[in-house]
């Protein structure tokens, strides 16, 4: 009876992952229709007009840089304030997914267009990002050196924004946040905070400088409990998170809840940083949102436990 059930559960998630692989297939091919223009890659970044979400007051392109070789490519979103000095936000797709869409159902666009903060994203190979440790996709199996090409984007982009080197955040979501654990395992002095949605890390990264984080998920994600073979993807999570506080000496606690989230923030920890975990009951692998909407994989929760508005309240908070 056991094996059975194990049997019909790892059926259900096999279904389930290949369902979202070839959805974000079909979804893709109707995204070619928007024409970007390329430009020759070069030792220099070069910037062309791009297509992204119409969101009034910013100004969006892509930017081609050489990474080992490599012709690689980010968008660049430039706050509607325009002035130097405001933060500068990393996202990092996941798997199957483009950055355009991405861009357009995460809502992190809405902080450009008040003013708040540049936004980058950087386009994975093949939509797939080397988040090393067999993960994940073409990336992985033509050895993209993606950490080198992150920092590489946080470098270009901070000279073209004139963004406030200080207050860099990283974003990921399912492979992208796992890249996004291995990019700040490798480059730890890079980031004022990081948040996932939808991944926990692979590995522990002893000796890691402290970072604030905030990592979270669904409880009904099927991803993250079948890769990282826990019981629950809550579970998964709430290992990562211990895991994470403890090395990071965390002393006080403090939860909240909105909708389906419920919030933990470990404060008190190593050089000041935060650690935060964040469940959605009952939500699955898909986004959370604040209102319904067309972009693919999304719930809808409501504005203030939308995962943009979580993670941008967190990360904003952090600063080198």
């Amino acid at each position: 009876m056991k094996f059975s059930r194990r049997r019909r559960r790892r059926a259900a998630t096999g279904q389930w992952v290949r369902l979202i692989l070839c959805a974000g297939a079909l979804v893709t091919l109707a995204a070619c229709s928007a024409t970007v223009a390329v430009t020759p890659a070069s030792s220099a970044a070069h910037a062309v007009p791009a297509q992204s979400a119409v969101v009034k007051g910013v100004s969006t392109v892509q930017r081609d840089l050489t990474v080992d070789g490599t012709k690689r490519s980010y968008l660049a979103v430039r706050a509607s304030s325009k002035r130097t000095g405001l933060p500068l936000l990393v996202v990092l797709h996941g798997r199957g997914i483009t950055a355009r869409q991405e861009s357009a159902r995460t809502g992190f666009l809405a902080y450009a267009q008040r003013g708040l903060a540049n936004v980058v994203y950087p386009m994975g190979i093949g939509q797939s990002w080397n988040a090393e440790h067999g993960c994940c996709g073409l990336a992985v199996k033509e050895g993209a050196h993606d950490t080198a090409f992150v920092t590489s984007v946080v470098g270009d982009a901070t000279r073209y924004f004139g963004a406030d080197s200080r207050r860099v955040y990283l974003v990921g979501y399912s492979n992208g946040g796992r890249l996004a654990f291995t990019e700040v395992c490798e480059h730890p002095g890079l980031f004022a905070a990081m948040a996932t949605y939808g991944s926990v890390p692979s590995v522990t990264c002893p000796g890691r400088k402290p970072i604030s984080a905030l990592i979270s998920s669904g409880t009904d994600d099927p991803i993250v409990r079948s890769v990282h073979s826990s019981p629950s993807s809550a579970a998964a999570v709430e290992s990562a998170v211990t895991q994470w506080r403890t090395q990071s000496q965390c002393t006080a606690s403090n939860t909240t809840g909105t909708g389906p989230l419920k919030l933990t923030t470990w404060t008190g920890c190593a050089g000041g940083t935060e650690v935060a975990q964040g469940i959605y009951q009952g939500l699955t692998h898909y986004w959370p949102v604040a209102t319904k909407t067309s972009a693919p994989y999304t719930t809808p929760v409501g504005p203030q436990a939308a995962a943009a508005t979580v993670m941008w309240n967190f990360l904003s908070r952090h600063t080198l």
